[in-house]
């Protein structure tokens, strides 16, 4: 049994130090998951900012050299604009290239070239939800159908623009947080397993949309269906692409998941009005606390990012909470609202 396994090949296993000249400092994965023998993780300005500074925008990307983050808000004004992040310069608009629909409060999924948003809401329409999807290939934004209901600030996973689940977020129109659960195959959205409570505004990170972690947000503690009762609570949920399991209690504080983007379903992120870091092992069933923070970055306690890029979801490479951060969003390297910021987060 391998808790009696002592030795390999006669070498104690104390005295094994590197796997093929790679030691514990420089193995990140096993398998494609990842290894968590790591620090805490450290909180650093990139040094990097976005054209225009945004909260409540929509993000995706497998990692944090590639991203695409796109609509959002600047000082009440909704924003039309996509902009591409390559890790190692300003994020750029991409010129000519907006999606149709100009909502805030969206939710994204799949990759820099290859993503879906979908949901949000008209600020400019007495805030009312939507239904709209729209596809990107890296050139073009096609529009698709409907997703099945009116919502913003859901879940969603997704590993491209063929295959993204959505779950949950507020509907206005019920005036209630609710429990849908559909999928988008690249043509069509259909049903998928409801969520287990109606949350909304929580941080979902994922491989793919048949392997998340939905950690926090408001909802009802004990709801399973639709309700118009909610506040901040901290469960986290695992979905296997069947079903949805608890996984734990109260391990990841209260109220909305703030900002990320890269790596984790935390993506190395702070997590409610606590200003902590919370990092989890791959089913989502591991917590700890992590994520000291440089001076000057102003992301703890009551100032932590909020909704920036993928707030409520988008990226798909969320089970590494290696190489994470923030990307604009209200507070943002103490910018204040509507920020420009770009954060890293290092383990």
């Amino acid at each position: 049994m391998s808790n009696q396994v002592q030795k390999l090949n006669a070498v104690a296993l104390t005295d094994i130090e590197t796997f093929n000249a790679k030691t514990d400092a420089n193995i990140e994965k096993l398998n494609g998951k990842t290894f968590l023998g790591l620090t805490a993780g450290t909180w650093s300005d990139s040094g990097h900012n976005m054209t225009t500074g945004r909260s409540r925008a929509w993000g995706a990307g497998a990692t944090r050299d590639a991203m695409i983050v796109g609509n959002g808000t600047n000082s009440g004004t909704m924003i039309s604009t996509i902009e591409y992040y390559n890790g190692s310069a300003n994020s750029s608009v991409q010129s000519g290239k907006n999606p149709s629909q100009n909502w805030q409060t969206s939710i994204g999924a799949g990759t820099q070239t290859s993503c879906v948003k979908v949901g949000g809401t008209d600020r400019n329409n007495s805030f009312a939800n939507q239904d709209d999807s729209e596809e990107w290939n890296g050139s073009t934004w096609s529009d698709n159908t409907t997703c099945g209901y009116d919502f913003e600030s859901g879940q969603s996973a997704g590993a491209s623009n063929t295959a993204m689940s959505i779950w949950g977020g507020y509907s206005s129109p019920s005036g209630q947080s609710v429990v849908n659960g559909r999928e988008w195959n690249g043509s069509s959205w259909s049903d998928d397993v409801a969520a287990p409570s109606p949350f909304y505004a929580a941080g979902s990170g994922a491989d793919n949309n048949n392997s998340v972690i939905v950690v926090a947000g408001y909802y009802n503690d004990t709801a399973t269906s639709a309700s118009s009762s909610f506040s901040g609570a901290g469960k986290a949920w695992y979905f296997n692409g069947s079903s949805w399991a608890e996984k734990s209690d109260n391990a990841a504080g209260l109220h909305a998941v703030y900002s990320a983007f890269g790596g984790g379903v935390t993506y190395g992120q702070t997590f409610g009005n606590s200003g902590t870091t919370k990092l989890t092992a791959d089913s989502g069933a591991t917590f700890s606390t992590g994520g000291s923070v440089a001076t000057g970055l102003d992301i703890s306690g009551s100032v932590n990012p909020y909704f920036s890029a993928a707030a409520c979801g988008g990226n798909r490479c969320g089970n590494s909470n290696v190489d994470g951060g923030t990307i604009g969003g209200d507070y943002a390297a103490g910018e204040g609202s509507d920020a420009g910021a770009i954060l890293n987060f290092d383990r």
